[in-house]
Formats: C-alpha cells, sequence, structure tokens
C-alpha cells in the first residue's frame, strides 16, 4: 500500500513538471508571409480545394509581394458571351498567405478555412 502511494505521489510529480515545462513556451501563431519562390501552381491548388471548384488562374507572382490575394468571381455567360440571368453581382473571395514556424498556409479570408502548402518555402511579410 505505501509502495502504491509513492509511485502515485511520483507520477503526480513528474506530471507536474511536465505541464510546467511545455507551458513556458508561448505556441506560435499565424503570420502573415510570402513566398521565397513563386509557386502559383501550388497555390492554385490549394485555392482550388478552399474553394471547392474546378480550378482558379493566378498570376505568376502570387504571393510573392503581398501576403494578400483578390480573386473576382467570373460571371457565368452562354456561348454567346452574354451573361446568364442578367447582371451578377458576385463578391470576391480573398485570400491570404500565413506561416507558422516553417510551415505555409492559404487561408480564405469569409470562411477562415485554411489549408497547407506543401513543398513551399515563405517567409514573415515584415510589412503587416
Amino acid at each position: 500500500m505505501k509502495i502504491l502511494l509513492a509511485i502515485s505521489m511520483a507520477a503526480a510529480t513528474l506530471g507536474l513538471t511536465g505541464c510546467l515545462a511545455q507551458s513556458s513556451e508561448p505556441t506560435p501563431k499565424l503570420q502573415h508571409a510570402l513566398l521565397v519562390e513563386p509557386n502559383s501552381a501550388k497555390v492554385a491548388e490549394a485555392i482550388t480545394q478552399l474553394l471547392h471548384s474546378s480550378q482558379v488562374q493566378l498570376a505568376d507572382d502570387v504571393f510573392v509581394t503581398s501576403s494578400t490575394v483578390t480573386l473576382e468571381q467570373l460571371n457565368h455567360k452562354d456561348p454567346q458571351g452574354n451573361p446568364i440571368m442578367g447582371k451578377q453581382l458576385n463578391m470576391p473571395d480573398q485570400f491570404e498567405l500565413m506561416i507558422k514556424g516553417e510551415r505555409c498556409f492559404v487561408r480564405h479570408l469569409d470562411s477562415k478555412a485554411t489549408i497547407e502548402l506543401k513543398q513551399v518555402l515563405c517567409k514573415i511579410n515584415p510589412q503587416r
């Protein structure tokens, strides 16, 4: 019985010191970022997943000079090029490149849906 009590006390002490050691370091937060090298294909792939759409076209330098990008929604047109159902007022979608530690993320501003950009390098945007 004494051995069981001693083991329980030792486990509790170790558990408390483990918790204290973990809480002393702050959790890194998402920060605005820029791509180190252009990679519009990877960014387009991520945005396509976030929008649940077939594909998007982006400039080659997307997220290289700015942490945000705005995509205008295309109005649907008939074969003659006329807007279907008259004038369509679609709000643009905005995305931002974020970094946490060494991992890069693309976040949709409206929904806050976020997806990791793998196999790309980004850095903190010093202007944000």
